[in-house]
């Protein structure tokens, strides 16, 4: 990830951030090939200024996640935030794989709710098993969820 470090707190907040990808030099190490991945996803999450966000946008202007079943995506959390965000998918696991670019190797672990602090990115997998539409949110609802019905950091994930 990449920010301003001059009046971060308001620059970021506004959109003065990124995400790099770098892939191994050695093919058989990508994602796509070590996990058979079919959509490698960027999740970005911020809470400042611009309010909770995924990828700049609160709902309803967050972008559904959409694929067929049997599929296989990588979603890349990168928390640009200064709240940690506990990300919750209904219907399905998330197989996490990866810590601030790190492989965890025997330390993978399955979830339903992954908690990403400040400045902590996630790799994880999802097997589109289960038809259906399914939220996928923070799970501090107050982030997701008012009086007034959904807005901020939710969105859906549509398995076709």
């Amino acid at each position: 990830m990449y920010h301003s470090h001059h009046n971060a707190a308001d620059q970021v907040g506004r959109g003065l951030l990124g995400a790099f990808l770098v892939d191994p030099k050695d093919v058989k190490l990508r994602h796509d090939r070590r996990y058979g991945i079919t959509q490698d996803i960027v999740w970005v999450s911020n809470d400042t200024l611009g309010g909770f966000t995924i990828n700049g946008r609160g709902f309803p202007a967050t972008t559904p996640l959409i694929a067929r079943k049997g599929e296989r995506i990588l979603v890349r959390f990168m928390n640009e935030g200064q709240m940690m965000h506990p990300w919750h998918l209904h219907g399905m696991p998330m197989r996490v794989v990866a810590r601030d670019g790190y492989y965890l190797g025997s330390a993978e672990f399955t979830c339903d709710t992954l908690g990403v602090n400040p400045g902590e990115r996630y790799d994880v997998i999802i097997d589109w098993d289960n038809p259906g539409a399914w939220a996928f949110h923070c799970h501090l609802l107050s982030h997701a969820e008012g009086s007034k019905g959904m807005f901020g950091m939710v969105t859906a994930l549509i398995v076709e």
